[in-house]
């Protein structure tokens, strides 16, 4: 009689690979498929316009949705964090906007959003870094002479 090996057979492991790859397919929004981009301003228009007539529960639990649905979105944590914010969960709130910048490096609202955070809790250093990254992400940002203007002043107090 034979001894078993404890070696994956060939199949076995070609079945582990299609198995991942079909794990992380469901994971892809649809709009992965299309190839098309996905318009986040579009796609969070009902959240944002909840925090604009003060309906910030309403926005917390559809951005929170939005997190789940598109976890490697930067515009989705960032809806989040900002809904946070206004509903006074300041810790819960910075924590999201990290994420945000964490999950989508170049999503430059999601720096600016965190610097302002960081700038009133007089984490200055912290502040001038994230709105000096927002303004590389966006150079042409109608924000440009204020931001600038914050980040002297954070490096005066640091």
């Amino acid at each position: 009689m034979k001894s078993s090996n404890c070696r994956p057979s060939r199949s076995g492991g070609l079945l582990i690979a299609a198995a991942a790859i079909l794990a992380l397919t469901f994971q892809m929004p649809p709009e992965a498929f299309a190839g098309k981009p996905i318009d986040w301003e579009k796609k969070l228009q009902k959240g944002y316009y909840n925090l604009s007539i003060g309906n910030t529960e309403e926005a917390i639990v559809f951005f929170q949705d939005k997190v789940k649905s598109y976890p490697a979105s930067g515009a989705c944590h960032t809806g989040l964090g900002v809904s946070l914010k206004r509903k006074g969960k300041m810790s819960e709130a910075k924590s999201e906007l990290r994420r945000s910048t964490e999950v989508e490096p170049t999503y430059a609202d999601a720096f600016y959003e965190l610097a302002t955070m960081l700038e009133s809790d007089k984490d200055y250093a912290g502040a001038a870094q994230s709105y000096e990254q927002y303004l590389v992400l966006k150079p042409d940002s109608n924000r440009r002479t204020v931001v600038g203007e914050r980040i002297r002043f954070c490096k005066e107090h640091m």
